[in-house]
């Protein structure tokens, strides 16, 4: 009787004690963004847009108006100092969604991606590179492989990657590595496992790529190392979600947004979140949420010391604003 009566008055305080324990595991970091609003983008709101960064300026085109139309080919340049945005000319490719972009030397590399219901047939495989000085764009080398969409990209030392992706059949895993200067690609180590609207980053000769949906929504990351072309996993995100996006900013990995998928084109709910990347740490911190709100599909780019968040969807529209963020 007395072990009973011990039992039922520390109850209370176990299960105090437990919930403090879970919401100091669940809270957010205090604020380690400084977040700024700028000026909207002046074209057509759009989700799906892929962007690129030459100097001090930020290349935003193609992408989508509709919810599942509207696809565009205009290009814009926006000047990081001055806040500041100017037509450029158009993409000479079809309009897409999803295309990739790295840039190399000067000059920027875009292609792949797809249109309409993401089939076969509407899938791409061009290559074409822009020169900023006279505003022109020159066919390349195709990729090699199947036509494909989703893909996660980046630059490292020179060279642009490929991985993952969907050739309208099935999940690829295959990754490739371009070179701008003999205009060649080559194929590369597999990935170990891959998702849908997966997203990433790259720091130094690595580049990380994860989360997304296959059956569920997956935390798992990998690191490629491109020294070494060999693939490793990582820590997993802290929470896991498909087309969401991913940059680096002053020597960490930022993953954020996107969608907490159930299987249906607006189910599950949208994600407004932030977590970022310590390489030296090889941990994750989960930061406030995004201030703009959530959304998916967003466009992103960053320089050296900032990031910057645009446009995407939410289930209503598309979007025009546009946000910078500074690592404190």
């Amino acid at each position: 009787m007395n072990k009973t009566r011990r039992f039922h008055s520390f109850l209370p305080l176990f299960l105090l004690m437990t919930l403090v324990t879970l919401v100091a595991c669940n809270e957010p970091e205090e604020d380690k963004l400084i977040w700024q609003r700028l000026g909207d983008f002046p074209g057509a709101a759009r989700a799906s847009a892929t962007t690129f960064v030459i100097g001090d300026k930020a290349y935003v085109l193609l992408g989508r108006s509709g919810p599942r139309d509207g696809f565009l080919k205009d290009v814009w340049a926006y000047d990081i100092p001055t806040d500041t945005w100017t037509r450029m000319a158009d993409f000479p490719g079809k309009p897409r969604v999803k295309a990739v972009a790295g840039v190399i030397d000067g000059k920027a590399y875009v292609g792949l991606g797809a249109i309409a219901a993401y089939q076969d047939s509407s899938l791409y495989r061009d290559w074409w590179q822009y020169n900023p000085t006279d505003d022109t764009w020159t066919q390349m080398a195709d990729f090699p492989d199947k036509a494909r969409n989703d893909l996660f990209c980046a630059t490292v030392n020179g060279k642009i990657y490929t991985t993952m992706g969907y050739d309208g059949g099935s999940r690829c895993r295959e990754t490739y590595c371009y070179d701008p200067i003999t205009n060649t690609w080559s194929m590369l180590a597999k990935a170990p496992e891959t998702y849908s609207g997966k997203a990433g980053f790259s720091l130094g000769d690595d580049f990380y790529v994860g989360t997304g949906f296959r059956g569920n929504n997956l935390v798992r990351m990998f690191k490629y190392n491109t020294v070494n072309d060999r693939w490793s996993r990582i820590e997993n995100i802290p929470h896991g979600r498909t087309l969401g996006c991913g940059l680096s900013v002053a020597g960490k990995g930022y993953v954020l947004l996107g969608r907490f998928w159930s299987g249906t084109l607006n189910g599950g709910r949208l994600l407004n979140d932030v977590a970022e990347y310590a390489p030296v740490t090889k941990g994750w911190t989960q930061l406030k949420p995004f201030p703009g709100g959530a959304r998916q599909n967003v466009a992103v780019f960053a320089n050296e010391n900032l990031g910057f968040v645009l446009m995407g969807e939410d289930d209503n529209e598309r979007k025009a604003d546009v946000w910078s963020f500074r690592p404190q």
